[in-house]
């Protein structure tokens, strides 16, 4: 995510910055935490020791309210904070309640940090040591830990049962992360891990010989009809006006502030004129996606979804190469997680709608133009920034206005997703 640029106190432009959010879930496959990644673009190019502290400090002043407006404040966000601001008493411009704070396994365990952690989590702080894979010379900090991440990847099954063996003696809950087969998962949780993050729970194994259910099949038909650019427009005019939820959602979207309008629209021909034919499309596929299920898996692949949607086209605007038409790219991000929403695997999903071959291609996760693009957001979610950065500048797009671009595309899916 990113935060626009703002005037500080001083008059001064603060420069935008981009947050990637990633989920972390228990057992049950449920949302119950979100770790933050930052970044200034300010300082892409270069490799000052000090831009952890910087990027860090950045989003406690301007990332933090963006990250998490509109969303369930019961998550917890975790924020990875460099040696430097745990010494220096950065950790309480954040609230307790929400922040967990994340111990990286580049600091010095010395006597003056034992110190510090101590005292933060005598303020009531939730501490994660990240990174840990049973390096020794970390024990003091562990018996600090609430929770105490263990990176998985790489790591043989017999070695993760020694580590994990080793943890429980302190009492502290178990995280692993980069979780990235379902073979690994079931371990993890065998061995007394309760929260998981990693590809596993974005790529959903294939089911071979699964049949798509009938109620997800007429969904898909209209996915199907939406997907061409000569859609029945009085068709789906009279789909919406023939639900009321649906009908209740497109008022209030169309009356919400992101239109900024005079008066109130009072009725779903009013709104539909209003909107246009691709917004409505737009509008519509949407509500589609975010419907698909209530799990806490699936309404996250369903915000994801839909952001990428809204940032890739406002991209393609500011790119103006008429290789990539905003429409496309933004269903390219719009059914960018459709084997996730459906637990079904992509290939037989791509067969009930009639895409681009190269968007196909590219879902597909075969050679494409488009496989860039999906990427690019997929890069800024993990937070491998130097990759982001690098197709930014590849193609001249200012890393700020892509930033802002962000910025608006997560303001746009909470404002939709409000509506539910």
């Amino acid at each position: 995510m990113s935060d626009s640029a703002q005037p500080d106190q001083e008059g001064q432009a603060c420069k935008a910055i981009f947050v990637a959010r990633q989920p972390i879930f228990d057992a049950n496959e449920t949302v119950w935490a979100y770790e933050l990644l930052f970044r200034s673009s300010a300082q892409a190019k270069t490799a000052d020791v000090a831009e952890d502290d910087l990027a860090t400090a950045s989003v406690i002043a301007d990332g933090f309210a963006l990250a998490f407006s509109g969303m369930d404040k019961s998550k917890k966000a975790f924020i990875n904070f460099p040696q430097r601001l745990l010494l220096d008493n950065s950790v309480y411009a954040l609230p307790r309640e929400i922040c967990v704070v994340e111990v990286l396994e580049t600091i010095t365990p010395t006597l003056e940090m034992i110190t510090a952690l101590t005292n933060i989590k005598s303020r009531g702080y939730t501490l994660a040591l990240d990174d840990y894979v049973g390096q020794p010379g970390y024990e003091d900090v562990i018996r600090l830990a609430d929770i105490v991440k263990v990176d998985l990847l790489g790591m043989s099954h017999d070695r993760l049962r020694e580590v994990s063996a080793g943890l429980h003696r302190y009492g502290c809950r178990l995280l692993a992360e980069k979780v990235e087969d379902r073979e690994t998962y079931e371990l993890s949780k065998i061995l007394g891990f309760t929260l998981f993050q990693g590809f596993f729970f974005s790529r959903p194994e294939t089911m071979t010989g699964s049949k798509v259910p009938t109620p997800v099949l007429a969904k898909m038909r209209l996915l199907r009809a939406l997907s061409g650019d000569d859609f029945d427009v009085r068709a789906l005019t009279k789909i919406i006006s023939s639900d009321p939820s649906v009908s209740y959602r497109l008022l209030n979207f169309i009356n919400s502030a992101a239109f900024s309008l005079r008066a109130k629209i009072q009725s779903i021909q009013q709104a539909l004129t209003l909107l246009g034919k691709q917004q409505i499309r737009q509008w519509f596929l949407a509500v589609i996606i975010s419907d698909f299920d209530s799990t806490g898996k699936v309404q996250e692949a369903a915000y994801t979804s839909l952001q990428r949607a809204r940032y890739l086209e406002s991209m393609a605007k500011m790119y103006k190469n008429r290789a990539f038409p905003s429409e496309t790219l933004f269903m390219l991000g719009l059914f960018s997680k459709l084997d996730v929403l459906l637990s079904q695997p992509m290939d037989k999903l791509m067969q009930n709608i009639a895409l681009d071959k190269d968007v196909e291609d590219a879902l597909l996760s075969k050679p494409s133009p488009y496989w860039s693009w999906l990427s690019l957001v997929e890069d800024i979610e993990i937070g491998n920034w130097e990759d982001v950065f690098a197709f930014l500048n590849n193609r001249d797009m200012d890393q700020e206005a892509s930033a802002t671009s962000y910025a608006e595309a997560i303001t746009w899916t909470q404002t939709l997703l409000r509506m539910k």
